[in-house]
């Protein structure tokens, strides 16, 4: 299992539309919040200090994120850095 590494944001989007369909994805101050269902994720960031297109994301984030939100058999099947 890998800890280390960072995926894309849009391959991020990309598994959440596939595992988690009617997500919602928002931008705040610092992260994005990920809603699904009745789960939060608030924790997601928006990438390095000024820098916010192409932005890769840390695995233990999304893994965090996947946990949240209840995807993680989908979302290792999208993702295979996950497993």
């Amino acid at each position: 299992m890998v800890s280390r590494g960072q995926i894309s944001l849009k391959a991020i989007r990309k598994m959440l539309k596939k595992c988690a369909p009617g997500f919602e994805m928002v931008a705040k101050t610092h992260n994005y919040r990920v809603t699904y269902k009745d789960r939060v994720y608030p924790a997601l960031p928006l990438g390095p200090h000024g820098k916010r297109t192409h932005v890769s994301i840390e695995i233990g984030h999304i893994r965090s994120m996947i946990r949240a939100l209840g995807i993680q058999d989908c979302a290792q099947r999208v993702l295979p850095q996950l497993r």
